[in-house]
C-alpha cells in the first residue's frame, strides 16, 4: 500500500500550507500519481501552546492533540508530521498517544546542521519554545552550541510571529536583521535589532515555522519547515 503522510495541521495554517508547498516542491515526479499521499488534520482551534509552556494558560493543547493524531491512524497514516515547533514540548505524550511513527522536527533540524559541520548555532523560536527547552535539548546532545537573541529582540520577534499566525502582512526585515546580525554580516550592536547583538553564530535556525512562511532564502539560515518536508518523504518512501 502506498505511504500515507499524516500531518497535524493548523499551528497555525499558513505555516501548514507552507509545509505542504515545501513537500510538493522537492519531489521530482513524471505524473501526478507519483507524489506522496498527504492527509492534513488543520485544527487552529489547539489551545495555544506558548500560552500553556510559560503559564500563562491552564488550557493544554495536549488532548486535542492526541485527537488530531489519533484520528491521523485512524484514517491510515503511515506516519505524522507536526510543522509546529512549540507543540513537540507535547512530543512524548503524542508518540506514546498512537502506533505509528511520529516524526521529530527537532531531532531532524539537528541532525541536519550536524550534517553540515556547524557548531553554534541562533535559535529564533517562540517563548514556549525557548522556555520548554526541548529544542536546546535536542542540540545539546550532538554538542552543538545555542545563543538565543537578547530580551528586546526576543519580544519583537514573538510579536512577528503571532501577527502571521493571525494573517497580517508582515514584512521580514526583523528576520533578515537579526539573521544578518547573528551571522556577522551586520555590525554589532546594529539598530535594526534593538541595540543588542547575538554574532557568531555559523546558522540561524528558523524555530517557529511561522518565521519560515516569511522568511527570504538565505544559506545560512535552516528552514525548518524544509528539513521537516525532507524527513516525510525519506520516512514515508523508505
Amino acid at each position: 500500500m502506498k505511504p500515507l503522510l499524516g500531518v497535524i495541521g493548523g499551528m497555525g495554517t499558513q505555516a501548514t500550507a507552507c509545509f505542504y508547498e515545501k513537500l510538493h516542491s522537492l519531489q521530482t515526479v513524471k505524473a501526478e500519481q507519483e507524489y506522496l499521499d498527504v492527509l492534513v488534520y488543520s485544527m487552529p482551534s489547539i489551545p495555544d501552546r506558548t500560552a500553556f509552556i510559560t503559564g500563562q494558560s491552564d488550557i493544554s493543547p495536549l488532548e486535542p492533540l492526541i485527537h488530531v493524531a489519533r484520528t491521523l491512524e485512524s484514517a491510515g497514516a503511515s506516519c505524522i508530521a507536526i510543522p509546529c515547533v512549540t507543540s513537540h514540548f507535547f512530543y512524548n505524550e503524542l508518540v506514546d498517544a498512537v502506533g505509528i511513527p511520529v516524526l521529530n522536527m527537532l531531532d531532524e533540524t539537528a541532525g541536519f546542521v550536524s550534517g553540515r559541520g556547524i557548531g553554534r548555532v541562533c535559535l529564533l523560536a517562540t517563548d514556549g519554545t525557548l522556555k520548554g527547552g526541548a529544542f536546546n535539548a535536542a542540540f545539546a546532545k550532538i554538542g552543538i552550541e545555542v545563543v538565543v537573541p537578547p530580551v528586546d529582540v526576543q519580544a519583537a520577534l514573538m510579536a512577528v510571529i503571532y501577527d502571521v499566525k493571525r494573517g497580517a502582512a508582515v514584512s521580514p526585515d526583523l528576520l533578515d536583521a537579526i539573521a544578518a546580525d547573528a551571522l556577522g554580516s551586520a555590525a554589532v550592536g546594529s539598530a535594526a535589532v534593538g541595540g543588542a547583538t547575538v554574532c557568531g553564530a555559523t546558522a540561524v535556525i528558523l524555530g517557529c515555522t511561522e518565521l519560515c512562511v516569511i522568511a527570504h532564502e538565505n544559506p545560512g539560515v535552516v528552514n525548518t519547515l524544509e528539513v521537516l518536508a525532507g524527513a516525510a518523504l525519506r520516512v514515508c518512501k523508505a
